[in-house]
């Protein structure tokens, strides 16, 4: 019987988790000082989670083209070239903090371009991943992958930024950016494979606009693939739209400092790194239906109770709760997902993904922001608790009629992993 406990690397594996470590430590320190940078110098609800928003507007101008080049390209060239163009934008954001000029339309342009930075980076990872992890170990490695982000972007990131903003507000960007060449670095050496050159020379493949029709047809055309496209969409429109809130509902209704800010954003990473450790136990112990659609009710029932309470208490348990469900959601989801798209097609399938699940972010934040400004922010996230548990009943649906779902059954190997 074994008894590694290890995801073995296949050609990069380790150097990929590095590269995640360092770009979400850094991303978590600038996702708790933007929020606040926002607030300090726009002083309007309103823009702020328009700021907020700016960050995945990408999503629905460029997904489907990253997802076409990331099947065209070498993944891992382009994920070392996103993060070049996003240390170069905090760089030049923090010159203009500098000079007294970052006003609301340069800090929009500047989220804009984070924003397209990480729709390259996304569609190509997602897609490199199971090149470089043993298909049997796919749920394993998203799982500790997600955790590692989770750690270091809603943790120790998180933390450390909303501390390093009240002593400068530069530093947090500036430590993001240098995550961000670090990150660069340790992709370098990463071997994935080349793109699948088909049956045709690079001369001769087909115009980028059919490369997304296909992956638009396959997404659209899989009954299992469709819901839980539309179920991601409304989960993170959400989610963004909460996080946009959040700052508000810390520093007006419970009246935290800013550096608490930071301090309960990590509630949320405590529960999402409890649950990318145990997501793969968990589905092997209850079934992948029950883990989806539990813990999709889960979060519903978080945002319920954000909304019913002003209690610091009841915010940090219920935030905690959202952000292992949110995860566990993610690690099943995204390995479901790995293993019924063949991998020529999975920059593509990633792309029409990430355009509808992380689209109707920018949505979620500016509907929750009119939400907050004109009933509160505890309102914005009991509305994001109803639309959640509303959102149980088609996907439970969809995935009980798909053949493809099959509960994992514990074997020997399962045990120790």
């Amino acid at each position: 019987m074994s008894t590694d406990t290890t995801v073995r690397p296949v050609s990069g594996y380790h150097r990929v988790i590095g590269a995640a470590a360092s770009s979400a430590v850094g991303d978590g320190m600038r996702f708790a000082a933007l929020p606040l940078l926002s607030t300090a110098v726009l002083h309007d609800a309103f823009q702020v989670s328009a700021v907020t928003a700016a960050t995945t507007v990408p999503w629905l101008l460029f997904a489907l083209p990253a997802g076409a080049y990331a099947d065209r390209f070498e993944r891992r060239l382009l994920m070392v070239l996103a993060d070049l163009l996003r240390a170069a934008v905090l760089v030049l954001t923090v010159v203009l903090l500098a000079a007294d000029r970052l006003t609301f339309w340069p800090l929009l342009t500047a989220a804009f371009l984070l924003g397209v930075g990480e729709v390259l980076f996304d569609c190509a990872s997602f897609a490199l991943l199971p090149s470089v992890v043993p298909k049997e170990r796919l749920e394993s490695a998203n799982g500790r992958l997600f955790a590692v982000q989770t750690v270091g972007r809603d943790l120790l990131g998180q933390v450390v930024g909303g501390v390093l903003f009240t002593v400068g507000r530069a530093v947090p960007l500036l430590l993001d950016a240098v995550s961000f060449l670090v990150s660069a670095a340790l992709l370098r050496g990463v071997r994935g494979p080349a793109p699948e050159p088909g049956t045709a020379p690079p001369a001769e493949k087909p115009r980028l606009l059919s490369d997304i029709r296909e992956g638009v047809a396959l997404v659209l055309r899989d009954p299992l693939l469709r819901a839980l496209t539309v179920s991601a969409g409304v989960i993170n429109a959400v989610y963004l739209g909460q996080i946009a809130v959040f700052v508000i509902l810390v520093r007006d209704v419970l009246e935290l400092p800013d550096s608490a800010y930071g301090a309960l954003l990590a509630a949320g990473a405590i529960g999402g790194v409890v649950g990318g450790m145990v997501a793969s136990r968990l589905t092997t112990a209850i079934g992948r239906v029950p883990a989806l659609v539990g813990n999709l009710a889960l979060m519903g029932v978080a945002g319920l109770a954000v909304g019913a309470s002003d209690r610091v208490w009841v915010v940090t348990v219920a935030y905690c709760l959202t952000g292992f469900a949110l995860m566990v959601w993610n690690v099943v989801a995204v390995s479901l997902r790995q293993t019924i798209i063949p991998d020529r097609m999975l920059g593509r399938a990633t792309g029409v993904y990430r355009l509808f699940a992380w689209g109707t972010m920018p949505l979620g934040a500016l509907v929750f922001g009119r939400v907050s400004t004109s009933a509160g922010p505890r309102a914005a996230f009991a509305l994001g608790g109803v639309v959640t548990l509303l959102t149980c009943l088609p996907i439970a649906y969809a995935l009980l009629r798909d053949s493809r779902v099959t509960d994992r059954r514990k074997t020997p190997e399962d045990a120790h992993e």
